[in-house]
């Protein structure tokens, strides 16, 4: 008696709504097993028994992918060996959200991460990673050097709201941990992002874009015309190098008016509406906000401002006498006086300023590249300007603004030279501390 038969399905003539056309089972077969409901299926079934003596029933979408499967099986029973009638399934990989969540967690946990890092990494994965991965399996074919240029290419594509490429540089290591992980885990050989540069930005994308002297005036100006304690604001952060979130994080016991000095001592997110720590440790600092950045002559010390540098500590007396206590903002929030200045708030005045300034838009951070590049080209130290500004270090200078230091050196040969007194010296020594 042959071990291994094809047949079709008892109901593969059959038709749903119509009287079932399977014939009747045999005897044998309702031994102990109930005759089941009529089910119409075209299928093909390859009956077998196995090396244990064991029945088996294989399904198969046609008569022939059947008959094929059961010449297989006699071959290999009369080589002596068991045919493997399932292949069995490759385990299915995981997609890309989950092991992306796991992976930020757990670099989180065993790294000393400041809030920002955290919240950048958070936006970037929902706002672009998972629209662009979140279902997908983490295979080396899915996750290729190639498939990432080729996600490159479409968060720098214009037609797509494209990122500035700086924007880029910053959060592309995001998706370089994650697929580290995805390595660690033995979902992939290596990580595509390594063994070469996956791209390259555009020409003159790295360079900074400060306002000019007399463009810091201007707007001024037209601040003073919409909001003079917006005007402060900015007043605060291009004579003293503010990032953004250091200027609207200042509280009144932070401000020291009869010496026009501010202490930076954390951070103010306009996007999450809370506080934090500074960038790095070393942004935490006591700058003065009397930098002539807005002045035409080539002076550069806090001595040295004039009138109209000197406007800004006039604008911060008025706010300090409205701050109820020590710890409130200098920057209120026009809606809730308790809380600094809100995204909206900043970012809406700040374009309404710019648009009545009639200057081209650039964000707020460049009021801090025209603080370093203006002293800079009036010949302030880089050292001096790295503890004023919070930098790492100055190599940060001689690589985003040594177009400004070379000017400095070429006015410096013809003879220009900044006025030295006891009195500068000792506020480079305050400076320097």
């Amino acid at each position: 008696m042959p071990t291994t038969r094809v047949e079709r399905d008892r109901h593969f003539l059959c038709t749903a709504g119509e009287p079932c056309k399977a014939p009747a089972p045999s005897a044998k077969r309702l031994q102990g097993r109930p005759v089941g409901a009529c089910i119409p299926r075209r299928t093909w079934w390859l009956r077998t028994v196995n090396g244990a003596g064991q029945r088996v029933s294989i399904a198969f979408k046609s008569e022939a992918e059947a008959q094929e499967a059961a010449r297989k099986v006699e071959a290999a029973r009369t080589l002596g060996v068991d045919y493997p009638l399932r292949t069995p399934a490759a385990p299915k990989a995981p997609t890309f959200a989950p092991v992306a969540e796991e992976a930020l967690k757990l670099y989180a946990a065993t790294r000393a991460l400041r809030p920002g890092t955290r919240q950048n990494q958070e936006l970037f994965l929902r706002n672009h990673l998972l629209p662009a991965f979140g279902g997908t399996a983490i295979t080396p074919e899915a996750f290729s050097r190639l498939e990432i240029r080729r996600f490159i290419a479409r968060l720098r594509d214009p037609d797509d709201g494209g990122l500035a490429d700086s924007t880029i540089q910053v959060n592309l290591p995001t998706l370089r941990l994650i697929l580290d992980f995805a390595c660690e885990r033995g979902l992939l050989a290596s990580n595509p992002m390594t063994g070469g540069r996956l791209w390259f930005p555009k020409p003159g994308t790295a360079d900074v874009a400060p306002f000019s002297a007399s463009e810091v005036r201007t707007i001024l100006k037209a601040a003073r015309a919409l909001n003079r304690d917006f005007a402060t604001l900015i007043q605060v952060m291009v004579q003293g190098g503010l990032r953004p979130g250091e200027a609207a994080g200042l509280r009144r016991i932070d401000v020291d008016v009869s010496s026009g000095l501010v202490h930076v001592r954390g951070s103010w997110s306009l996007t999450w509406r809370r506080r934090g720590p500074t960038k790095t440790d070393k942004s935490a600092r006591t700058v003065s906000i009397l930098h002539p950045v807005a002045e035409d002559r080539a002076v550069w010390r806090p001595s040295d401002g004039a009138i109209e540098t000197h406007r800004v500590l006039d604008g911060l007396r008025v706010l300090q006498a409205l701050a109820p206590d020590r710890e409130s903002p200098i920057f209120p929030s026009g809606a809730s006086p308790s809380s600094p200045i809100t995204s909206q708030e900043f970012y809406g005045t700040w374009r309404r300023v710019l648009r009545n300034a009639g200057v081209t838009y650039r964000k707020p951070h460049a009021l801090r590249h025209t603080f370093a590049s203006i002293l800079l080209s009036r010949g302030a130290n880089p050292l001096y300007l790295v503890l004023a500004g919070g930098w790492t270090n100055a190599n940060i200078l001689f690589k985003v603004y040594a177009k400004w230091i070379e000017e400095a050196a070429d006015i410096a040969s013809m003879g220009a030279s900044s006025r030295v007194t006891p009195e500068n010296q000792k506020i480079d020594q305050l400076m320097m501390r």
